[in-house]
């Protein structure tokens, strides 16, 4: 009777022990608050710190503004696709302006240019509403806009 009582112990132990480092593993507690937790789980991944996260936030947001560029490219050419394809190059130029607001210490700053990239996504958005036209993009300046709201939450966790 002792031994099962003692077995089961050191497996509850070992349950809780795996658990925990799991957790830790997988940047628990980063993502606790996020705008997006799916979105913000992808880029935490095994980041347990949120310089680290951070980091890996400004480097997804411009390869997948890049990705979107290139599905711009692929569209019938437009005025409203342009602008778009403009402004996704302004998103990866001020995303590549976050980072080197990290690299220098300026963490607001970094914040501030994680956070103008949404206004960029949302004015390729605005174009095709003020010509009452469907932005095929849509699909894709909403995801950014999601990685970019993750991106800026992480860069709020730097102290």
């Amino acid at each position: 009777m002792v031994f099962k009582d003692h077995t089961f112990f050191s497996y509850l132990f070992l349950a809780t022990v795996v658990i925990l480092f799991t957790g830790h593993a997988h940047g628990a507690g980063l993502c606790d608050n996020s705008p997006n937790k799916q979105v913000c789980n992808s880029i935490v991944y095994t980041r347990t710190d949120p310089r680290d996260a951070s980091v890996a936030a400004c480097h997804k947001l411009i390869y997948e503004t890049k990705v979107a560029k290139v599905v711009a490219q692929r569209q019938k050419r437009s005025l409203e696709l342009d602008i778009c394809i403009f402004d996704f190059d302004l998103a990866i130029n001020v995303t590549k302006g976050a980072l080197y607001g990290f690299e220098i210490g300026n963490y607001n700053f970094m914040r501030a240019q994680i956070n103008g990239t949404q206004v960029d996504y949302q004015h390729c958005d605005n174009v095709y509403e003020s010509y009452g036209k469907t932005n095929p993009l849509a699909k894709s300046t909403k995801h950014l806009k999601e990685l970019a709201s993750v991106g800026g939450y992480l860069a709020s966790l730097i102290k």
